[in-house]
This record gives structure tokens, sequence and C-alpha cells, in this order.
């Protein structure tokens, strides 16, 4: 790991709408909304967002819950680099269960579905 992963997320409703109206991935934990980008769009950077919504809990628990999020993704596509397909816009969205769960469940998670994408 010599290089820190750059992120660039998914910003303004228009974007989130194209991604929410690809294809969709679901595991009790999480789910994952991925559409192939435009042309227009960065080749090789990730464009990635994790998502908390209001009915998950207090801002405390939901900013916890996208933390968790965020770091178990960087780690699952660093364990994955070559096979991670950076031509897909992403918006993962933390299901309740995420709060309590282990940090590396969540990670194997990701990989499997990362890796079926």
């Amino acid at each position: 790991m010599s290089s820190k992963l750059a992120f660039q997320s998914l910003s303004g409703s228009e974007e989130f709408k194209y991604v929410l109206s690809g294809k969709k991935l679901s595991t009790p934990l999480f789910t994952i909304y991925y559409k192939e980008k435009k042309n227009d769009d960065k080749v090789n950077s990730i464009m990635l967002s994790c998502v908390a919504a209001k009915k998950l809990g207090n801002a405390v628990k939901r900013n916890k819950m996208r933390r968790r999020l965020k770091m178990a993704t960087r780690k699952a596509i660093t364990e994955i680099k070559k096979s991670f397909q950076t031509r897909f816009k992403y918006a993962i969205f933390a299901k309740p269960k995420i709060y309590d769960e282990k940090f590396q469940n969540i990670v194997d998670q990701l990989v499997i579905k990362f890796k079926s994408i």
C-alpha cells in the first residue's frame, strides 16, 4: 500500500438519480447501486458515495455507520485492487445491521459483492 486511494464523491441529486437508475446488489448489511460512467467522467477515478438514511438513527449513529462503511470499502478495494471495476459509479446505502456488525464481516461482504460486479 504505497499510495492512498483517491475517491471522488458523487455530488448532486442528478448524479445520485443516475446511479440509482442502474443495477443493484443487496446484502443484509448494505445495498450497492452501480451504473456505467458517462464519457465525460474521469476514467481511472473511483466514484463512490456511502449513505446512511435518516431513518437509521440520530446523526451520531448515522455518521458512525457511514465512517465504518467508508473504511471497509477502502480496505475491500485495496484487497481486490486488480479486479475492482473503476468504469462504474457506486452508491452504497447502509442498513441498520451494519452498526453492530464486526468490521471484518463488512469488508468480506464488500469484497464478495465487488468481485461479482
